[in-house]
């Protein structure tokens, strides 16, 4: 098991603050028109995956749950 020290740590805590921001803005799409809102919704949705996969090797690295 790695150590990820203070800097895992304060990335962590960035991403699951994007997390968060990110699923805000998928709640405030549903008031736009449906072809903006499709398609902010797929970029919303892509960046969330790639927020979820960041956080997950962190975890993996610091081999915390």
């Amino acid at each position: 098991m790695r150590d990820g020290g203070p800097m895992a740590d304060s990335q962590l805590s960035e991403l699951r603050n994007m997390r968060v921001l990110l699923e805000e803005a998928r709640v405030f799409t549903r008031h736009l028109a449906y072809h903006r809102r499709a398609r902010l919704e797929s970029v919303i949705g892509r960046a969330l995956e790639e927020v979820d996969r960041h956080i997950e090797e962190l975890r993996g690295e610091r081999g915390a749950p």
